[in-house]
């Protein structure tokens, strides 16, 4: 006699995340009141700060000396980057800073230049 096979059941994607959702409730239900009023404080914080946030693409030479700097100075790393962001945007306008250096043509059709980061870390001493 030959063994069958178990068959595997397959539930829609749609059901799972119902099915997920009403877990994820029942566990909720289950958990502490204080703890529960805790995580809904943190997710309240986190959503607060969301239209502040971005994802940026950094040099990872780059990336460490911003992390570095933060750390010898003692002050949030997103504090380190929103000033030198705001001071830079300030000297772009006043004229003192230039991208016209490290201008390179674009081959997307969005962008007509990309700005060699790559090349403004090589040449910039960011030792300490």
């Amino acid at each position: 006699m030959s063994e069958q096979p178990k068959r595997r059941q397959v539930i829609d994607p749609a059901v799972a995340a119902l099915m997920r959702r009403q877990d994820e409730k029942e566990a909720e239900a289950k958990t502490p009141k204080a703890e529960r009023a805790k995580r809904l404080k943190e997710r309240m914080k986190a959503a607060d700060r969301l239209p502040g946030r971005v994802n940026l693409d950094l040099p990872p030479a780059l990336k460490k000396q911003v992390f570095e700097l933060a750390e010898a100075e003692r002050i949030p790393v997103s504090q380190v980057v929103a000033f030198l962001l705001a001071e830079g945007i300030r000297r772009l306008r006043s004229g003192e800073l230039t991208f016209n250096p490290y201008r390179r043509p674009s081959k997307s059709p969005r962008y007509d230049w990309n700005l060699d980061i790559d090349d403004l870390v090589k040449n910039t001493d960011l030792s300490p």
